[in-house]
């Protein structure tokens, strides 16, 4: 008898199980798929109309829109069915810059939403004329940007390139935000809005180095260089002799080195042509930055303060970054901190902190 009591058990559970198995199984097969969605601009040169792809299992659409500017994606509109006419939607009255848009498709499900995953990135800048306005869907990269990145002011945020941002990889990479530093007529010198990334200085290893041996510098202009550009892009970034002075208390920068992409210096950071005061422990507002949600996704044991109540210019919280300039020991390198002063000590460069990739346009 006990026996088949166990046998009636194992049976129960088995067809509970299998039962659960096929709801989620069949739940799944519900789940709309990833949408994909096109811009284009129109004649009036004040809006553009976006266009989804017919999308399986997709009752409705929510379209998020980045406006010139912003640093976050907002809701622009719901679209409630999924007909042709349903799946095309004109945005009016646009100011002059770049807008991005990204779309998600759902279902509803009783009283629940199902929703599927968001799509690409499209990219399209309002109010100018010609094809030089277009954009790569895939990089953000501007098509004519030399033309484009001329009219750029010291302050100003341009994009160019993308990387990972968001953490989410299925809607592709995310055109990264450069405030520009200077504009000499030739080329921009530009440093990115965000914290890119999180990492130790050298690669999680306590060493005397200096910016020529760090580790750092060769996964800037490695495998991030090939991660954020592509040719287009890569034909237009010039190659810097970077120069980095000693530590006033004697600790060798190192010697000059050419790169496509680099760390910014103490001495940029109390440039008053670049933006900055002259005055190192400061606590200046425009030298804070925030860490992207991919950033904060890949923090480690040992990384500086991220989580603070100094606020960036945005009201984002700050975090610390790396600068390349030597600090009190050849195992230090000096950093920014969350209250934007310039730690001239610095910290160990095993330990971990936001990068802010620099890196000089090429305009003619």
């Amino acid at each position: 008898m006990k026996v088949l009591k166990k046998l009636m058990v194992m049976a129960l559970v088995l067809f509970m199980t299998a039962g659960l198995f096929h709801a989620r199984s069949a739940q799944a097969a519900t789940k709309p798929a990833k949408a994909k969605v096109t811009v284009k601009a129109n004649d009036d040169g004040k809006s553009v109309t976006l266009t989804i792809s017919k999308t399986k299992n997709a009752e409705g659409y929510k379209i998020m829109v980045k406006k010139p500017g912003a640093s976050k994606f907002t809701k622009l509109t719901t679209l409630k069915k999924d007909g042709t006419a349903a799946r095309t939607y004109t945005a009016k009255k646009l100011t002059e810059g770049e807008y991005q848009f990204k779309v998600r498709a759902y279902l509803k499900n009783g009283s629940k939403t199902v929703w599927g995953k968001y799509s690409k990135v499209a990219k399209i800048t309002v109010g100018k004329s010609g094809s030089d306005d277009k954009k790569d869907d895939n990089t953000g990269s501007e098509t004519g940007a030399a033309s484009e990145f001329s009219k750029a002011n010291q302050g100003d945020i341009i994009t160019f390139g993308a990387y990972e941002q968001d953490n989410d990889t299925d809607n592709g990479k995310e055109p990264i935000e450069w405030i520009v530093l200077s504009n000499n007529g030739s080329e921009l010198l530009v440093l990115s809005k965000y914290a890119l990334d999180y990492r130790s200085y050298n690669g999680g290893e306590y060493a005397a180095v200096t910016w020529e041996t760090c580790k750092i510098r060769k996964w800037l202009n490695d495998e991030f260089y090939n991660a954020a550009f592509d040719n287009t892009d890569k034909s237009k970034i010039k190659t810097t002799v970077v120069k980095t002075a000693d530590h006033a208390y004697g600790t060798p920068g190192g010697n000059a080195t050419e790169d496509k992409v680099f760390l910014l210096s103490r001495e940029d950071m109390i440039n008053t042509d670049y933006g900055f005061v002259n005055d190192c422990w400061d606590d200046t507002v425009n030298r804070r930055c925030a860490l992207t949600e991919y950033a904060q996704s890949i923090m480690t044991q040992g990384g500086m303060y991220v989580i603070s109540n100094k606020k960036t210019a945005d009201g984002e919280p700050a975090s610390y970054w790396w600068l390349r300039s030597p600090g009190m020991m050849e195992t230090y390198v000096v950093d920014v901190n969350d209250s934007g002063a310039v730690n001239e000590s610095g910290y160990s460069v095993n330990t971990n902190s936001g990068v802010r990739p620099a890196l000089t346009i090429k305009l003619k």
